[in-house]
């Protein structure tokens, strides 16, 4: 029962914090043409965009905020990411933080644009009393050297950015990703032992963007 209603919390939040950043993009818009100082400090403080992703290593659903710098070629993301507790242990609370460089642009046309190539680096935590960070007092010192709640890796991926409904909501563009990556931990493991198959090490992850 506990956990029912933990779910249904959280999917809840989840729902509540995707309209919520939607709303956020509402008023930026509503805004842009505004000339007033102090308006436009308040758009820069204001995420460039927010996304939902589907696995991904971060979660079994996750939705987060970035923004972009350097005319659009590094994107810095914070996920908060969720797992049920159908496909683990116990229900998983997590989050994320991303760097995505965006080594590649090519515009098909005004309403689409091909980024073949964005390669990122992530730190990934998850919260739990299984999922520690600092070694336990039961284990002995140095018994493992890596932590469960706490770890980086790299990702490899591309993005179609599109117009998709800018003229019917709020957005400015919706882009679709896909990425592939993995950990830290997995590659060392893989090194040491050559036998733990490629696919075992790899996370296969999609999403949505949309952008302000």
């Amino acid at each position: 029962m506990i956990h029912l209603k933990l779910k249904h919390a959280t999917s809840k939040f989840l729902l509540f914090l995707v309209i919520f950043m939607l709303s956020i993009i509402s008023e930026t818009r509503g805004q842009v043409s505004r000339k007033n100082d102090n308006v436009n400090y308040e758009k820069k403080l204001l995420p460039d965009y927010v996304k939902l992703q589907f696995a991904g290593g971060i979660g079994f659903l996750s939705t987060g905020i970035g923004y972009t710098f350097f005319d659009h070629k590094l994107d810095v993301s914070l996920f908060y990411g969720y797992t049920p507790k159908y496909f683990t242990v116990d229900d998983l609370h997590s989050i994320s933080l991303q760097f995505t460089a965006k080594l590649l642009r090519y515009k098909l046309s005004e309403n689409i644009e091909i980024l073949p190539l964005n390669i990122g680096w992530f730190v990934h935590h998850t919260f739990g009393s299984e999922y520690w960070v600092k070694l336990p007092d039961n284990y002995p010192e140095n018994y493992y050297w890596w932590s469960p709640g706490r770890n980086a890796g790299i990702f490899i991926g591309g993005e179609i950015k599109t117009r998709l409904l800018a003229n019917k909501t709020p957005a400015s563009g919706t882009a679709f990703y896909v990425r592939i990556g993995t950990r830290g931990l997995y590659l060392v493991s893989k090194i040491g032992n050559s036998s733990i198959p490629v696919t075992d090490i790899i996370e296969l992850g999609f999403g949505v963007a949309i952008y302000r």
